[in-house]
């Protein structure tokens, strides 16, 4: 499977402290998941485990 990956920005620069860091990204349009999937999937993942601290406090 050759999968192409295409720009979705111009990568740029980010300096914190003395490590300068290079941001780009890219699209798969091979994918089966949305960005916006994984993000909320991401988020849900946050919430319980908050939850679960909140439990076990």
């Amino acid at each position: 499977m050759n999968t192409k990956f295409s720009p979705l920005a111009e990568p740029y620069e980010q300096k914190i402290g003395n490590v300068t860091f290079v941001v780009s990204s890219f699209g798969n349009a091979d994918t089966k998941v949305t960005a916006e999937k994984l993000l909320l999937k991401m988020l849900e993942g946050r919430i319980t485990n908050e939850q679960k601290i909140e439990r076990s406090a």
